[in-house]
């Protein structure tokens, strides 16, 4: 009887999923997002109110795979690493940030505290700059002894070109 009951419920389950796989639609392909890259001189800053390590649990799988201790992200693409020790409270600067587009933009950003400052809260603060006008300033912070590794949005619009007054100034 078990057997047979065995076979019952793989035939129902093994026919079920044949049956799906047949009789679902072909999946349509994704709609083509047309992203125009933004215009302007992108940079940005990150401070931290801890100094940055590096992970000292990161797994290594290679010679040049070092662990992180400051990583981040514009829309999937790595804009800034640090594998060094960096000292609370000095802003890291990188200029010329390509990959933003008109619209919404993401930010990810992963960093490390030591260990031996485990029980407290840490921040990072990420300003991001559009022709050295600030567009996006975040503070991100971390439970008590946990790395940040948070993302947020950036709004990206297009600049406007100044208004003329009346006598074409």
């Amino acid at each position: 009887m078990r057997p047979a009951l065995t076979l019952l419920l793989w035939v129902v389950l093994v026919g079920g999923l044949a049956v799906y796989m047949n009789q679902r639609t072909a999946v349509q392909n994704a709609p083509h997002i047309d992203l125009h890259t933004a215009g302007g001189q992108f940079a940005m800053e990150v401070t931290t109110t801890f100094p940055l390590e590096p992970d000292p649990f990161a797994l290594r799988n290679g010679e040049n795979d070092d662990a992180q201790a400051l990583v981040v992200r514009v829309n999937g693409r790595d804009v800034l690493r640090r594998t060094e020790r960096v000292e609370a409270g000095l802003p890291i600067r990188v200029e010329s940030i390509s990959g933003l587009t008109q619209g919404e933009n993401e930010v990810y950003v992963e960093a490390n505290p030591p260990l031996d400052m485990a029980g407290k809260s840490q921040a990072v603060r990420v300003r991001v700059l559009q022709d050295a006008s600030v567009i996006a300033d975040k503070s991100l912070w971390s439970d008590q002894g946990n790395k940040i590794a948070a993302a947020f949005g950036v709004r990206v619009e297009t600049p406007h070109p100044k208004e003329r007054d009346a006598h074409g100034h």
